[in-house]
């Protein structure tokens, strides 16, 4: 397993509810489909406007991106998680997403929200997948953008501080 992916993985991971070789519409390699098909085909697409810097999988029924050197520069989940690989301030902050559910009282859904929100509080970026600050028309290119930035530090191991990120 690529280092870089341990914590990242830890979030997605989820109990198999079919066996591996399981895919249907809704179970993806023995997982349950845990993402809106809506934002895995946004996720899809922010790769393609990008350039397909990245491969587009699944790692325990989520969506993700893989830059070429196995790195998971992109994640998505639910209806509306989607994040990139990115520093917070190495983001056009118009695009920067938020939590939008109040604290779960139930332990295993609690270790999830607090799991997403140290990756975001580090390399980690909350992306809205549909950015309402933005004109139509550029939100799809801005995400494109920090996608290939995420690819980028992705593959040469250094994430951009705030000064190089101009």
């Amino acid at each position: 397993m690529e280092p870089r992916n341990r914590e990242v993985l830890g979030y997605l991971a989820a109990e198999r509810v079919a066996p591996q070789e399981t895919t249907t519409a809704w179970v993806i390699d023995g997982y349950s489909l845990a993402t809106h098909p809506d934002l895995c085909d946004r996720l899809k697409e922010v790769n393609v406007a990008a350039g397909e810097p990245a491969t587009f999988g699944y790692r325990y029924g989520k969506p993700v991106l893989i830059a070429d050197n196995g790195v998971i520069v992109a994640f998505a989940g639910g209806t509306y998680v989607f994040c990139l690989r990115l520093p917070r301030d190495a983001v056009e902050p118009r695009l920067v997403g938020r939590r939008r559910e109040k604290v779960s009282k139930h332990a295993l859904l609690r270790r999830k929200q607090e799991q997403l929100d140290v990756l975001v509080g580090g390399d980690w970026t909350w992306i809205e997948p549909w950015p309402v600050d933005v004109p139509k028309e550029e939100g799809l290119p801005l995400l494109a953008a920090a996608l290939q930035r995420a690819v980028e530090n992705a593959t040469d191991g250094h994430p951009p501080r705030a000064t190089d990120s101009a």
